[in-house]
């Protein structure tokens, strides 16, 4: 898939971010990964400090999909570490955004895939499964539902609710 620049489309389609089909997150979160940039249909998950379903939904085959992870914010303990970073780099996930952190930065920081978190903790997370997947999410302010698509680069995050050409009108 070919990248598109945030800013370009930000640019091209204000009336769309005015009615919310097109939407920016919050800029809280830092970037991870070798890929800068990455967009895909969204697959959402809520857990709180528990990663039994992320890794669950990372052995599954990611077909250039975004793992959206809402971990409610937390920074008490990481939900993505470097095994899962491997795990979801080889299983075809374009990229993981996590509403919470991330540990083994360099690890992580060292696979093709494309992350984006709160900020590390070298703690790891509880082990119970328990969660919710395919929901709707808030993530700081931002509704976000499974299947919506996710554009990440340098500048920030959008959400639409279509696959975003800048030659269609959405």
């Amino acid at each position: 898939m070919a990248s598109i620049a945030i800013t370009d489309v930000c640019d091209a389609y204000p009336a769309l971010l005015a009615t919310g089909e097109l939407r920016v997150l919050q800029p809280i979160f830092n970037i991870y990964g070798q890929r800068r940039i990455f967009s895909g249909p969204i697959v959402t998950l809520k857990v709180f400090e528990d990663n039994v379903l992320v890794r669950d939904f990372l052995e599954t085959k990611g077909e250039g999909r975004v793992l959206l992870i809402d971990g409610g914010g937390s920074r008490r303990c990481a939900l993505v570490g470097g095994n899962l970073g491997v795990l979801a780099q080889n299983s075809g996930w374009a990229g993981i955004v996590v509403y919470g952190c991330i540990r083994d930065v360099d690890e992580i920081n060292s696979c093709d895939i494309g992350v984006r978190a709160l900020g590390p903790n070298p703690v790891k997370s509880v082990k119970k499964g328990l969660g919710e997947k395919h929901i709707q999410v808030d993530i700081a302010g931002t509704l976000i539902r499974d299947g919506e698509w996710l554009y990440a680069d340098s500048d920030g995050i959008i959400i639409s609710k279509t696959e975003i050409s800048l030659n269609s009108k959405l």
